[in-house]
């Protein structure tokens, strides 16, 4: 793809430089916190999924037939069927996939970060490759059928950029090309029938899809579902009969995906949706009755059924090729009464209730049924929210002084002690700029009621998306409108995660010259991934303060003239950390490592403000320092 990361509100690709007026931008992202998040997490419980390898590992035989939907399995692939994890499980990216649950395809490895950091990289990306397969004895011709699609919610792949399938031969030790696509602007998804010849019946068949891609971001995206291998079919068998859910996020308050307990029990029904859009797939050539439920369960789950809609048998036709759309009823009473749930309430401190969607079809011919249900699970912890927890974009803000905020109406009194932000990288690691937390009650005229005397600086999570930056002094808020972001210190653009599988950005506002606008005319539907975390409620959420305690640094003198020195304190036996020196607009000026000096020389860099970043060579901790060189 052409090496030009930020995605602005008009569509178009631009390189920006950090002397032009400031202003609001869309990003397309630079890493997936979600697999890194995943894969960290794995790490820590020594899960063995992590450890696959491509090749040279103990091998699982599969026969005939070979059917993945990736409906079940989240982050990464089916070890049972593939061998490799380097494609994303995810329902975020795809646009109406014949099921949920895809594998995506990006310039992305297994942990989430580019394969190159380099702006210009490009070649071999992903790859998707099945444990071998038995095609010894077949009984007739051998298909393997997929289908794909380019860009959906993420980035276009260029027309450079391509999706390739090889099959591997025996005789030869050998990979294939099959069949090949070039890059192209998103579509529906496309079927493909691949015929699989006599070179490759033998007892250890294989075969994978890679993409070749720009390989320093989250970019160039593909996405391949319902990928099917099976003897005695025909080019011409190309029908799914499968009905089957498309997506796996369902929330049923009004625009909210999550709040306190406390505060939806001041008004449990204003702050129900009235219905709950379900989309159901049918992938048949009939038409399909689809008898539709939904369950709610509390206690994750665990706990007693608390809701069943509806009560009796209730069906709708799902045509031939085409997706069904039901407004399931939550809280309906008008134009008439078809349900009336509300959360039943108790004295808990937080609560997380299960959705259960699910269905039956008529006549009962669907062959794969595990799509059939999705659960999906509603928080009521310490945090307002609008957004999944996922993030497709980001948004950010350019300019010394520029502000950024997210409009939250609070249903109750109470004490706001911090926010939860994800910062997520672009082209640029902007770890080393500046803000400061921010409340305004009102916008116009603007009024601020909290701002941080100290600055923060990003942080990126490596075992959540979401960060918490904790606020210097508690802050008590009266129940109404406000608007919870921050005030940027330095220059450059400051994004924050962008979920476009919702959609609230009528709540978005900036100020980058002096007057705040809402952005809703110039970017897509989306959600800004930056919550209000009230009371002393508990949530399973990284704070930036646990990260500040592993270890830190003591620099000195500051200001500096010719060396700044650097010393580790807060652990008795030293760390190796990768030491940067970084000017104002993020560049790297100076780099080094613990463990080769205690110093940088800055007798020939130019006066001004600059941080020294450490980054822990085990766990990725960042620590940044600001020095003033004069």
């Amino acid at each position: 793809m052409n090496f030009q990361l930020y995605k602005l509100s008009t569509f178009f690709f631009l390189l920006f430089t950090f002397n032009v007026f400031a202003q609001d931008t869309l990003f397309d992202l630079g890493v997936n916190k979600t697999l890194i998040a995943k894969y960290n997490k794995s790490i820590k419980e020594k899960n063995p999924e992590i450890f696959r390898k491509q090749k040279k590992q103990s091998k699982i035989l599969l026969t005939l037939p070979f059917l993945d939907d990736f409906s079940q399995n989240w982050h990464f692939p089916n070890e049972n069927l593939w061998q490799d994890i380097h494609v994303h499980i995810n329902s975020s990216f795809p646009i109406n996939p014949p099921s949920y649950g895809v594998a995506t395809f990006d310039g992305l490895d297994s942990a989430g970060f580019p394969y190159n950091f380099m702006p210009t990289s490009y070649g071999e990306a992903d790859v998707l490759t099945s444990q071998p397969i038995d095609l010894s004895v077949v009984i007739d011709s051998v298909f393997l059928s997929f289908q794909y699609q380019p860009q959906g919610n993420g980035n276009r792949p260029e027309i450079q950029d391509s999706l390739r399938l090889e099959f591997f031969r025996k005789a030869d030790s050998t990979w294939v090309r099959a069949w090949g696509v070039p890059g192209a602007a998103n579509r529906p998804f496309q079927k493909v029938m691949i015929y699989v010849g006599s070179d490759f019946h033998n007892n250890e068949f294989q075969f994978r899809f890679k993409n070749f891609a720009t390989l320093s971001g989250n970019v160039d995206h593909w996405h391949v579902d319902y990928v099917y291998l099976n003897d005695n079919r025909t080019s011409a068998d190309t029908l799914l009969n499968d009905v089957a859910l498309i997506t796996n996020h369902f929330s049923l308050l009004n625009q909210l995906t999550a709040m306190p307990w406390d505060h939806y029990k001041t008004d449990t029904i204003g702050l129900m949706r009235e219905v709950m859009p379900v989309s159901y797939k049918n992938n048949f050539n009939i038409t399909y009755d689809v008898f539709y439920k939904y369950e709610v369960s509390d206690n994750n789950g665990a706990g007693p059924v608390v809701e069943v809609y509806p009560t009796g048998v209730a069906s709708k036709n799902a045509f031939a090729y085409s997706t069904l759309t039901e407004p399931q009823a939550v809280y309906q009473i008008t134009p008439s009464f078809l349900n009336d749930f509300t959360f039943p309430t108790d004295n808990a401190v937080n609560k997380v209730f299960q959705i259960k969607n699910y269905f039956d079809i008529n006549p009962f011919v669907d062959d794969n049924q595990k799509n059939d249900t999705v659960k999906s699970f509603q928080v009521f912890g310490s945090y307002y929210s609008y957004d999944d927890g996922s993030a497709e974009l980001g948004y950010g803000v350019q300019g010394v002084g520029a502000k950024l905020a997210n409009q939250f109406t609070i249903k109750k009194t109470d004490t706001l002690t911090a926010m939860q932000i994800y910062f997520n990288p672009i082209r640029d690691n902007i770890s080393a700029e500046s803000f400061k937390l921010t409340v305004w009650s009102s916008l116009n005229p603007e009024v601020i009621v909290y701002q941080q005397n100290d600055f923060f600086f990003p942080t990126y999570s490596f075992t959540n998306e979401l960060l918490l930056y904790e606020l210097a002094t508690p802050l008590i808020l009266p129940a109404g409108t406000y608007y919870f972001g921050y005030e940027k210190i330095t220059a450059p653009f400051l994004n924050v995660g962008y979920d476009v599988n919702t959609n609230t950005r009528n709540k978005i506002w900036y100020n980058s010259q002096g007057t705040w606008l809402n952005p809703s005319a110039s970017i897509p539907n989306g959600s800004l991934m930056l919550r209000p975390v009230f009371g002393t409620t508990g949530d399973p959420i990284s704070s930036i303060k646990e990260n500040a305690v592993i270890s830190d640094f003591k620099i000195f003198p500051n200001p500096a003239t010719n060396y700044v020195y650097f010393e580790q304190i807060g652990k008795t036996q030293l760390l190796e950390f990768k030491v940067e020196l970084i000017d104002m607009f993020g560049r790297i000026v100076v780099e080094t490592q613990t463990t080769t000096t205690n110093r940088i020389d800055v007798s020939n860099i130019n006066k001004g403000i600059y941080f020294i970043r450490f980054i822990n060579n085990i766990n990725s901790q960042l620590i940044v320092k600001k020095v003033i060189i004069q």
